[in-house]
């Protein structure tokens, strides 16, 4: 994706971006807002290059956050020089992907923008991309194979239905959340490869490796959404066939079969190819971006649906949580957000994407009714088992989408008596409390909101909230008995 690649004449996708609650704050300078400035990223990470194995690119790097030691996926962009209208597209493009929280795309946790360097924070994931997990993936089973690429194109059907185009799909760009190969999720959208050469030292290595995956219209430098399906359709012929849909021995010969979009069916591979797979293929391959299908027609297509889909019984305690479920304030979603991006063990935050994929059955990164309905009927009386899931869906679904997605999934079945508490208040209060004074100066406790993505424009109201007497800082007394009101 970029910023390029938003959709031009999408205007409700415009619509919802004026209506997002994400922390950009702007200023207007001959009618474009553009990026507000924020202390350096370097005041609260401590950065590290990247094993040359997860990323050639120098702009990408590791950073360790001074206060928690979390791990971040930082990318840096110099726009010293860029223009107002590429810092009106970057402020929009950064509001777009805070807002984008799904189980299998990478998830933007915030932005810093000082003396002209623009620096992306995202989550950082340790499980090794595809290229570099390669030989380990290949001895996996090929139903577990498919379901992984399930999972790419329900976070690329994802990133469609929110108007946003990866345009750069490839094996370093699909990494695993886990050494064992279970979960992936989708990285590196957000800024056009024209922009990152544009903003950053990197250049494109043109490798054969990247150009298989390519569209025809792609390498004319035309792409479009059903770029990223025609790259996806490449990914499940390789996982299909253990090679790519187009064969050469040099960089210029392969270019030019892929033009030509006559994609091989005549390997040994194919031969015993199942005619449902084949014909998914041919769509998805087709030379003519108007005829490949969309993102949800690949996910709904009948090869996929009909796998056996195991009903698992829910965990009892989750089950509780999520009927008794109440958010009292916006502030309260965004509180418990951040504790659980900050603070959950790594065991609690897999036990919850454990229960997350036992309703999600058909494996798209969100819930339907009918998903928790059908797990919900394996324990319960039908009646009583539309009784729960209409309640959940009314305390959840608080964007009101029809789905639950994996953030609303955790902020309901978090453990608010375990998280949510005086000692992690306390926690929380030394974190922000930066310059360890033992008193949130206001310049804190805005950073603090802008992280967890509260309005600017609810920034004065909540400081004042925060600071019940006035004197300009808060104090841990204060702090602990705003947060556990809310």
């Amino acid at each position: 994706m970029g910023c390029s690649q938003l959709k031009s004449d999408n205007k409700q996708l415009k619509d919802n971006n004026s209506k997002q609650n994400g922390p950009i704050s702007t200023q207007v300078s001959m009618g474009l807002t553009i990026i507000q400035k924020t202390e350096s990223v370097d005041a609260d990470y401590i950065l590290h290059k990247l094993d040359p194995l997860a990323t050639l690119r120098s702009y990408i790097r590791k950073g360790i956050s001074k206060s928690n030691s979390q791990s971040r996926i930082i990318r840096t962009y110099n726009c010293t020089n860029a223009s107002l209208e590429k810092k009106q597209q970057l402020q929009e493009t950064i509001n777009l992907l805070i807002s984008l929280k799904h189980l299998y795309v990478q998830n933007t946790l915030a932005y810093y923008y000082y003396d002209g360097r623009l620096s992306i924070i995202g989550e950082y994931i340790d499980g090794g991309n595809l290229l570099t997990q390669l030989d380990k993936f290949s001895q996996l089973q090929q139903y577990q194979q498919i379901d992984i690429f399930c999972q790419i194109m329900a976070g690329v059907q994802y990133l469609h239905d929110n108007g946003v185009m990866h345009g750069d799909i490839r094996l370093e760009h699909i990494v695993f959340t886990n050494k064992n190969l279970e979960s992936i999720k989708l990285i590196d959208f957000g800024i056009s490869n024209s922009l990152k050469q544009e903003f950053s030292s990197w250049k494109p290595n043109n490798t054969m490796q990247e150009l298989s995956l390519k569209s025809p219209e792609a390498i004319k430098g035309q792409s479009t959404f059903k770029s990223d399906i025609y790259s996806c359709g490449c990914l499940l012929y390789f996982i299909i066939t253990s090679h790519m849909p187009f064969y050469a021995t040099n960089y210029q010969s392969l270019k030019n079969c892929i033009l030509r979009g006559v994609p091989n069916f005549d390997s040994n591979e194919c031969a015993n190819l199942n005619p449902q797979m084949k014909q998914l293929l041919i769509k998805m391959l087709n030379a003519n971006p108007q005829r490949r299908p969309t993102a949800q027609e690949v996910l709904n297509n009948p090869i996929f649906m009909n796998k056996i889909r195991v009903m698992y019984k829910p965990n009892k305690q989750l089950q509780k949580h999520m009927k008794e479920f109440k958010i009292s304030s916006q502030l309260q979603a965004a509180m418990l957000m951040y504790i659980a991006e900050n603070m959950m063990s790594d065991q609690d935050k897999k036990k919850l994407m454990d229960e997350f994929q036992k309703f999600d059955l058909n494996k798209d990164g969100q819930l339907t009714k009918d998903e928790l309905l059908k797990v919900y009927s394996e324990t319960l009386p039908p009646d009583r088992a539309l009784k729960e899931v209409n309640t959940i869906f009314k305390r959840i679904d608080v964007n009101g989408s029809g789905k639950i997605d994996y953030q609303e999934f955790i902020i309901a079945t978090i453990d608010q008596k375990k998280y949510f508490n005086r000692e992690k208040l306390l926690m929380l209060f030394t974190q922000i409390d930066r310059d360890h004074s033992g008193e949130l100066s206001r310049q804190e406790i805005k950073k603090l909101l802008r992280d967890i993505q509260i309005p600017i424009n609810k920034y004065e109201q909540l400081v004042k909230q925060l600071d019940q007497d006035g004197d300009g800082a808060i104090t841990q007394e204060e702090f602990l008995k705003m947060m556990l009101q809310i």
